[in-house]
């Protein structure tokens, strides 16, 4: 079983992190990284999970769309705050799911990138450990 090891990267901070709660929306919000590995047999599963999750995420994404633009339901000053609020959790500033959303799917390619690029290191340092045992004549 032959190893390769990469970084996954991940998204950090709580969807909906401060939206609406007055403060810095997102602050201190920020991406990660974790050291993995994966039999490399089993890689190319891992990067279609990881495309399948990313499609899910655009999915979702493009669902919220109705949250973001959301009327407010009255014209008195507590609908409006609530409306308000609600196109923020779900928006694109920091701390909000659109926000969220759009930075799982950059960790996600960026970890599929991470794999294909482990995966392509290995097959050159195999290729080159297997040229060094092959004999000179």
């Amino acid at each position: 079983m032959a190893l390769i090891g990469f970084d996954a990267i991940t998204a950090g901070g709580p969807v909906g992190a401060g939206a609406g709660a007055g403060g810095a929306i997102g602050a201190g919000l920020g991406a990660s990284t974790t050291k993995m590995q994966v039999d490399l047999a089993e890689a190319p599963k891992l990067i279609a999970g990881l495309e399948a999750a990313i499609e899910k995420l655009v999915e979702a994404y493009q669902t919220s769309d109705d949250l973001r633009v959301v009327p407010s339901p009255g014209k008195d000053p507590y609908s409006d705050s609530a409306t308000t609020v609600i196109r923020q959790s779900a928006g694109n500033d920091p701390g909000g799911y659109g926000w969220a959303n759009l930075k799982a799917r950059e960790a996600l390619k960026k970890t599929i990138e991470n794999i294909k690029k482990s995966i392509a290191d290995y097959s050159q340092t195999d290729g080159s450990a297997g040229d060094s045992l092959t004999p000179k004549d």
